[in-house]
């Protein structure tokens, strides 16, 4: 596949297409449409439109000349899209993506079908071939809550050692995530008396914008099954572990020293955790595709809480498991219908 253009070097046009998404205005100035993007997101957007730029260079280096909108043809696409085929298909996805959000951005008013069409046919690919790394590794939520809630259980007793309370922890941690598959960085900076609020018996999780991927406020109140062992954890483990603190901490989930997790020891945390628990290590990304697997196997109808569940502004990642819940709706229904008429015959016999 071919380098990637340098943002210095890419055309004027791109650049200045490509600042204006992410602008930051004033009180009186206008936002960019992804001025909420985090660094991250928008540095593995750059990178993305930073390939196409490249293969341009390489393959149609005239094109470079074109404005954003008139280089990214279709036919162009699908040959970049030829050039991509040793890449996964939600690589490609993410990369065709990108192109295509810019130009729309640049051009709203004109018609996209073509662009859309392409990417269409690419989340049926997505959608078929899966992904590698989810393969055997989504489990239905209650396996994951269980295997937290008998970890909980299982060190629910006089702390003697740290790793009593790391146990306790942990198991606090997968339970929570399994009812409230927040993404992983929310949830490893829940904070005491601000993100989460403690009002008598009621338990209260508010993130602001900065701690949401879309930058919306968003709030919710802890079931009751999560809300006894979070309790649990903040009353009997968490102490013992903010004893070995060289100073007071705020911070929900501590480490053995006392000093709060960081999000990739969050993350190893519980990926480790769950590899001990069911032989399978989940990632807290893979919490909130085990809650829409398991709505859309519940039923039609619990499928459609997969977005606020989710928290997602769009249901477009939910529709494919809308369409699975009523696949698996008309499948029981078809079940039933044909045990009925087998009944039937029997009578009649």
């Amino acid at each position: 596949m071919a380098s990637a253009l340098l943002f210095q070097n890419w055309p004027d046009a791109d650049r200045h297409a490509f600042d204006a998404l992410f602008a930051q205005g004033g009180l009186l100035d206008d936002h960019g449409p992804l001025g909420y993007w985090r660094a991250l997101s928008r540095k593995l957007m750059q990178n993305q439109y930073a390939r196409w730029l490249g293969w341009i260079a390489q393959a149609q280096p005239e094109a470079l000349a074109l404005m954003p909108c008139e280089r990214a043809t279709s036919e162009r696409l699908q040959a970049w899209l030829a050039a991509m085929d040793k890449l996964a298909p939600s690589t490609q996805l993410g990369h065709v993506g990108t192109v295509v959000r810019l130009c729309r951005s640049v051009a709203p008013e004109r018609s996209w079908s073509g662009h859309q069409a392409i990417l269409a046919g690419l989340h049926r690919n997505v959608q078929h071939h899966g992904s590698p790394r989810k393969i055997g590794r989504v489990l239905a939520s209650d396996i994951l809550f269980d295997a937290g809630a008998q970890l909980v259980r299982d060190n629910d007793g006089p702390i003697s050692h740290p790793d009593q309370a790391v146990r306790l922890r942990d198991g606090t941690m997968i339970c929570l995530l399994a009812l409230m598959p927040m993404r992983r960085r929310a949830l490893s900076e829940l904070a005491l008396g601000t993100s989460l609020r403690l009002e008598g018996a009621q338990m209260t999780i508010c993130l602001d914008g900065a701690m949401t991927k879309n930058g919306q406020y968003w709030e919710a109140i802890v079931p009751d099954m999560v809300s006894e062992k979070l309790a649990l954890y903040l009353n009997k483990a968490r102490p013992v572990l903010s004893a070995r603190s060289s100073g007071a901490q705020t911070a929900v989930w501590l480490g053995r020293n006392g000093e709060p997790l960081n999000i990739n020891q969050f993350t190893r945390a519980i990926k480790n955790r769950t590899t001990s628990l069911l032989k399978v290590g989940v990632t807290p990304h893979l919490f909130r595709d085990a809650a829409a697997t398991t709505l859309s196997r519940a039923s039609a109808a619990s499928a459609r809480m997969i977005k606020p569940i989710l928290s997602h502004t769009s249901t477009r990642i939910a529709e494919a498991h809308y369409i699975q819940a009523d696949t698996i709706a008309a499948g029981r229904g078809l079940a039933t219908a044909l045990e009925a008429l087998k009944q039937s015959r029997e009578t009649d016999e």
